[in-house]
């Protein structure tokens, strides 16, 4: 159980901000600890792709480009590695074709750049197949990483279930619960919500006790970088401070499944 100072509605800015630079070597120690199979990228890697290379080519003040399936395959993969895997998601993302996941984002996109409504945006991504509520809020969220959190676990454990694991339907309603809480704490704090995704992800993950304690250095929100990615590392033991972290945070028992469309998270 977190401690109450921690809890969303008591969390400082300077805990906060202790919790963020934990991020990058944290993910390297899960990316070191994983590994990846010969011609796989480490979570690393796709970690980068997440926070970095996407967000720099299609935030919506400066988009370079439109979405390719690809790109949405590559989110995915960080998606699963990141979190729970699932074997079949990947398939039926991969069997959407190519120009119609460029337009539906498209369209998307120019919905929320001129209304601002996660929710319409989302009904419209989750179009594709294979693509629900959760994986939608990823997409939309390197198009505006200040204002749209993605729906992880951790996040909606620590911003709605006081920082409890319970169980998650995946769905809208769910969504806008989590996006007004977060977007609370980020307007309280200043910071944006990609960088309330990476705290919720120490603090469910690593665990209240391990995460505020050491030496590592305070950063400001947003400016965490990427940790470097050094393929001349081996897959090494997770450092002592780190507590076991659980691959499959909940038993996502209460999943919405379309069969025909191949509906996910």
């Amino acid at each position: 159980m977190l401690d109450h100072s921690l809890l969303p509605k008591n969390i400082s800015l300077g805990q906060f901000r202790k919790l963020l630079g934990r991020y990058p070597s944290f993910i390297e120690s899960i990316s070191l600890t994983k590994g990846a199979k010969p011609g796989q990228k480490t979570l690393l890697e796709l970690d980068r792709f997440r926070y970095h290379d996407a967000i720099t080519t299609y935030r919506l003040e400066e988009s370079k480009r439109p979405m390719t399936l690809n790109d949405v395959k590559t989110l995915v993969d960080w998606k699963l590695r990141h979190g729970k895997f699932r074997p079949t998601l990947m398939k039926l993302v991969s069997s959407n074709d190519d120009a119609f996941v460029e337009s539906t984002i498209r369209e998307a996109i120019n919905e929320y750049r001129t209304s601002l409504d996660t929710s319409k945006a989302l009904s419209t991504i989750t179009k594709l197949k294979g693509i629900g509520p959760a994986t939608a809020s990823l997409l939309l969220s390197v198009h505006d990483p200040h204002s749209v959190i993605f729906f992880s676990d951790e996040a909606f454990y620590w911003l709605c279930c006081n920082g409890q694991k319970s169980p998650i339907k995946y769905n809208v309603k769910e969504y806008q619960e989590l996006s007004t809480a977060g977007q609370e704490l980020a307007k309280r704090l200043g910071v944006d919500a990609v960088d309330v995704e990476k705290v919720a992800y120490v603090l469910i993950n690593e665990g209240a006790s391990d995460a505020t304690s050491g030496d590592a250095e305070t950063a400001s929100p947003s400016d965490v970088k990427p940790a470097q990615v050094d393929s001349s590392k081996k897959p090494a033991k997770r450092k002592s401070n780190i507590s076991n972290i659980s691959n499959d945070a909940t038993d996502r028992q209460t999943e919405v499944r379309r069969s025909k469309r191949g509906k996910a998270s």
